[in-house]
C-alpha cells in the first residue's frame, strides 16, 4: 500500500478548499426534513449541553456520544482550582495519578502510560519517552477552554496510542475571550510563584487569541548527597571519595506560549511553544545513596486546518502539523539530549444521508516521525553506584530510528428508531511496525431524553518503546534474525447506563472488561518485559445530585480487578570478563505482579454558592493501597514487594468574585489536609506524598 508524501498530501489540501472556496455549512436540510441525528445528539431536555468532538471527529453532547465519554469545562476548572491536567483527570472516574519523583504517572482502567493526549486535536505524548506526560505545571490551565475525555479505545478515528483512553485539551479561541485576562499565583510549600496573560479578539470575519504564562519555585526539597559519578562519561566512574557531598535539588522552571488566527469556519493556524526544567531527587532502594535528576522537555507545534462544506449534506476537513521535542535529561553528572520531531497531515470527507439519519465519517493521514539520541538503559543504574564499583558504567545506547504511517479510516452511524447503532474501521500501515487493522462497534439507546444507554466494542494498538527497535541481544527482547516488533494490543467492552430524571440529580454506572495481548512494560529495576497477557475488569460509578440551586454534590467510585500471568524482566545480573579482555553479560530473570495502579478509587465533592459572588468547593479523595516492587533490592530488612498504605485527602478552594472592582476575582485553596505523610511508590523506594498546600491567586478581566 503506498502513500503519498506529506508535502503532497499538504498541498492538495489546501489547493481543493482554495479551489472550491467556503459555501454554506452541511445540515441545512434539517430545517425542511426535520433534526438530523446530529441535532439530536446536541438536545437534552432544554438545557445547554457539554460538547466534545474527540468521539466521532464532530462536535456532539458527551450524553449521546459513542463513546464513554466526559467533559470538564472551564467554569469546573476555576470553581474547583484546578491548575494542572492531573488534577482535573483525577477527579474523574477510571484515572489513578500516581505520584513519583519526576512528575505524574497516569493509569486509566488499570493501565499505566495508556492515554493518548492531545493539545488541540495535536498529539503531547512522545515515542522515545513513554512517560512524557503534560500533567502537571508543564502545561497551564490558562488558555483552556475545555477538557474533552473518552474512556475506552480510541484507535480507529485516532490512530495508534489511542489505547485505554484520550484526553484532548481544547484551547480559547478570540470568540470565547474578546478582551484580556490576567492572573497571579503565589503558594507554599516552595515558594511558588505563577502568572499567565491572555488577550483575545473577535473580528467577526475572523478572531485571534494569545497566551503567555510562567512559573517558577521548589519542588523538591530532598537532601542529595550522590553529586559526581559518570565523570566524562568515559570508564572507569569517579573515584568513590569523589562522588558524595551535600546539595539540594533546584528551582523549577515553566514558560508557555500558545495561540491561534481562525477566518470564520473555513481555516486556523494554531501553535503552541512549551518549555520547562524541574529537578528532582532519586533514591535507591538501600536508601544510603540519594542524587538529583531533571528533566527539560521543550515541546512545540504549528498546526494549519482548514473546513470547505462541499453541498448541504458534505463536508471537507484537512489538518496538517509539524511538532517537535527537543529533550534534556540529567542523571547526576551525566546528560543527554534526545530529540523528536513530526509531520503529519490528514484529510477527512463528512457526510449525512437518509435526512440526518446516517453519518459518515472518513479519512486518509499520513505520518512521518524521527527520533534522534533516544536514550535506553541496558543497565539497573542502581547496581553501579556502590563503593564497590570502581570499573564499570551503565550501559546507556543512544537510539537513531524513523517511522512511516499511513493511514485510512472510516466510522459510520445509523439511527434506527431510540437506536444509534455505530461501526469503524482503520487500517495502519506502518514502516517500522507490523501492520494492524482496528475496529469499533455499539450502539447507544435513547428511550427518552432520560436515558442513554451505551453498548461499545473495540480494539486499538500502541507503538513499542524505543528499546524494542533494537535488535540482536536478548537485553533487548528482539530476535536477532530481525523483522518488524508487534504492537501492544488491547481489546475493550464497555456498557454504560446513563440516568438524568431531573436536572437536580443524574447516575451513571460502566462495566468494562479488557483484555491485553503483547503487554510489555518498562521497569527501571530490570528493563523491559516479556510480552505478557492480562484480563482487567472494572466498575465505574459516577452520581451528583443538586437539592439546591446553590448546592450540588456529586460522587464517583472506581472498582477495578485483573487476572494474569506474573510479569517477568531478563536483566543484566552482572558483567564478566573473557579472557580477551571483554564484559559478558550474564542474564537473569525476575517475576512480579502486574502493577494495576490502585484497584479502588473514590471522589466526593461539593459546590456551595451562599451567595453570588463567593464559590466554595470541598473534595474529599480516596485510593487504595499499591504495591512497591523491590525485585533487586538488597541489605537486611528488604522484601520483593511492599504495600503502601491507602489514603484519605482532602481539599478546600473558595473563589470570590468582583472582589475589589468588577472582574478581579480571588481564589483561595488548602490541599492535603489531612493525610500529609502517607507513603507511595516511587521509582527505587517508597516516597513521601504531596505536602499540605496552600494557594492565592488574583484574576482580572478586561
Amino acid at each position: 500500500m503506498k502513500f503519498v508524501g506529506l508535502n503532497r498530501f499538504l498541498l492538495g489540501c489546501i489547493l481543493g478548499w482554495l479551489l472550491f472556496g467556503p459555501a454554506a455549512a452541511p445540515g441545512a436540510e434539517t430545517d425542511e426534513k426535520g433534526p438530523s441525528q446530529q441535532d439530536t445528539m446536541l438536545m437534552f431536555v432544554g438545557e445547554d449541553l457539554d460538547v466534545l468532538s474527540i468521539a466521532s471527529r464532530r462536535k456532539e453532547s458527551a450524553w449521546q456520544a459513542p463513546a464513554v465519554a466526559e467533559v470538564v469545562t472551564r467554569d469546573e476548572i476555576h470553581q474547583r482550582g484546578i491548575h494542572t491536567l492531573s488534577r482535573a483527570l483525577d477527579m474523574l472516574p477510571g484515572f489513578y495519578m500516581a505520584e513519583k519523583e519526576s512528575g505524574t504517572q497516569p493509569y486509566l482502567r488499570g493501565i499505566r502510560d495508556s492515554v493518548l493526549f492531545l493539545y488541540d486535536a495535536v498529539p503531547m505524548n512522545a515515542d522515545m519517552r513513554k512517560s512524557t506526560h503534560p500533567l502537571d505545571n508543564n502545561l497551564s490551565m490558562a488558555s483552556v477552554k475545555r477538557i474533552e475525555i473518552v474512556r475506552g479505545p480510541g484507535s480507529v478515528l485516532w490512530g495508534p496510542d489511542a489505547f485505554a483512553g484520550i484526553v484532548n485539551v481544547v484551547p480559547l479561541t478570540g470568540k470565547d475571550l474578546d478582551g484580556a485576562e490576567a492572573g497571579l499565583l503565589y503558594g507554599e510549600p516552595g515558594g511558588q510563584v505563577y502568572g499567565y496573560g491572555n488577550l483575545g479578539y473577535d473580528g467577526g470575519v475572523w478572531d485571534a487569541f494569545l497566551s503567555v504564562s510562567g512559573r517558577r519555585g521548589e519542588e523538591d526539597d530532598t537532601r542529595i548527597n550522590l553529586l559526581r559519578f559518570f565523570g566524562d562519561g568515559v570508564p572507569p566512574p569517579v573515584p568513590p571519595e569523589e562522588r558524595l557531598g551535600e546539595a539540594y535539588a533546584g528551582t523549577a522552571r515553566y514558560l508557555e506560549v500558545s495561540g491561534n488566527v481562525s477566518f470564520r469556519d473555513w481555516f486556523t493556524l494554531s501553535g503552541r511553544y512549551a518549555d520547562y526544567k524541574r529537578p528532582y531527587a532519586i533514591t535507591r532502594a538501600e536508601e544510603d545513596l540519594t542524587w538529583q535528576e531533571s528533566r527539560s522537555e521543550p515541546m512545540s507545534y504549528l498546526k494549519m486546518e482548514g473546513k470547505k462544506a462541499l453541498d448541504a449534506t458534505s463536508a471537507l476537513q484537512f489538518m496538517g502539523y509539524y511538532s517537535r521535542l527537543d529533550a534534556e535529561y540529567e542523571i547526576i553528572d551525566l546528560a543527554f539530549t534526545p530529540r523528536e520531531s513530526t509531520f503529519y497531515g490528514e484529510a477527512v470527507y463528512d457526510r449525512s444521508f437518509l435526512a440526518g439519519r446516517g453519518l459518515f465519517t472518513g479519512g486518509a493521514s499520513y505520518r512521518n516521525r524521527k527520533v534522534r539520541d533516544a536514550p535506553v538503559w541496558g543497565s539497573y543504574l542502581p547496581d553501579f553506584l556502590g563503593d564497590d564499583n570502581t570499573v564499570f558504567l551503565p550501559t546507556l545506547v543512544a537510539v537513531d530510528y524513523k517511522d512511516r504511517l499511513g493511514s485510512a479510516f472510516g466510522q459510520y452511524t445509523h439511527k434506527i428508531g431510540d437506536f444509534d447503532l455505530i461501526f469503524g474501521l482503520r487500517y495502519d500501515n506502518h514502516s517500522s511496525y507490523k501492520d494492524h487493522v482496528s475496529y469499533s462497534a455499539g450502539s447507544v439507546w435513547s428511550p427518552s431524553p432520560r436515558w442513554a444507554v451505551k453498548l461499545l466494542l473495540g480494539n486499538a494498538y500502541r507503538t513499542p518503546f524505543s528499546r524494542q527497535l533494537l535488535e540482536g541481544s536478548p537485553i533487548f527482547l528482539q530476535p536477532s534474525g530481525g523483522g518488524k516488533p508487534d504492537l501492544e494490543r488491547i481489546r475493550t467492552l464497555s456498557a454504560q447506563a446513563n440516568w438524568k430524571p431531573s436536572k437536580r440529580w443524574d447516575l451513571s454506572i460502566c462495566g468494562f472488561f479488557s483484555q491485553l495481548d503483547n503487554h510489555i512494560n518498562q521497569d527501571p529495576y530490570a528493563g523491559l518485559s516479556l510480552p505478557n497477557e492480562q484480563d482487567i475488569k472494572g466498575v465505574e460509578l459516577e452520581g451528583r445530585f443538586a437539592p439546591l440551586d446553590n448546592l450540588e454534590f456529586s460522587a464517583n467510585l472506581t472498582l477495578l480487578h485483573n487476572d494474569g500471568p506474573d510479569e517477568k524482566y531478563v536483566y543484566v545480573a552482572y558483567y564478566k570478563v573473557d579472557p580477551e579482555g571483554n564484559l559478558v553479560p550474564v542474564y537473569d530473570t525476575a517475576t512480579y505482579p502486574y502493577d494495576i495502579g490502585a484497584d479502588t478509587l473514590f471522589n466526593f465533592t461539593a459546590t456551595w454558592r451562599p451567595v453570588d459572588r463567593i464559590t466554595t468547593f470541598l473534595r474529599v479523595r480516596y485510593f487504595s493501597s499499591r504495591m512497591l516492587i523491590y525485585p533487586r533490592a538488597e541489605g537486611d530488612g528488604f522484601e520483593t514487594v511492599r504495600s503502601s498504605s491507602g489514603a484519605w485527602l482532602v481539599d478546600l478552594v473558595a473563589t470570590v468574585k468582583d472582589i475589589w472592582r468588577p472582574g478581579l476575582d480571588l481564589e483561595l485553596a488548602v490541599r492535603n489536609l489531612t493525610d500529609n505523610e502517607y507513603d507511595t511508590p516511587g521509582a527505587y523506594t517508597t516516597i513521601t506524598g504531596a505536602p499540605v498546600s496552600a494557594t492565592a491567586m488574583l484574576r482580572m478581566r478586561w
